[in-house]
């Protein structure tokens, strides 16, 4: 990784403490990105997202308290400049349309997940432009 290179800042919320163990160690493998943040459910992504401002919240669908669709859609209007990317077990056209209205950049199915999510990091640095220079306007 050229050291101009953003890394991306992720906050990961799943209510399985072995999946996001799991999800942690693959994202740890990725060079471009960094695990700032972990919480168990939709308030813990809400309240970790004000506090860490990651750059990514990789967020499970059902959980308990909040869902990820609910914290989804607080966090991309609340924080618009954050990336939410949803994620589930379970396949449904429902599921896939609310994360859409949810705000949430994209929605992947678990068992995709790490074949689908470098793609999916590379579309949100380029929407984003994290790697570009920064202007100096000094």
């Amino acid at each position: 990784m050229p050291h101009s290179e953003k890394r991306i800042r992720t906050l990961v919320v799943d209510d399985s403490a072995d999946y996001v163990r799991y999800l942690c160690a693959f994202l740890e493998s990725l060079s471009n990105v960094d695990v700032i943040a972990k919480g168990r459910s939709g308030r813990d992504a809400i309240a970790l997202a004000h506090e860490w401002a990651p750059d990514l919240v990789l967020m499970d669908v059902r959980m308990p308290e909040v869902t990820g669709l609910e914290a989804a859609s607080q966090i991309t209007r609340q924080l618009p400049d954050v990336i939410v990317i949803l994620m589930s077990a379970f396949e449904a056209e429902g599921i896939w349309r609310a994360s859409q209205k949810s705000g949430a950049f994209a929605f992947v199915m678990k068992e995709n997940l790490t074949h689908d999510l470098p793609r999916l990091l590379e579309l949100a640095v380029s929407e984003k432009g994290w790697n570009k220079p920064s202007k100096n306007y000094a």
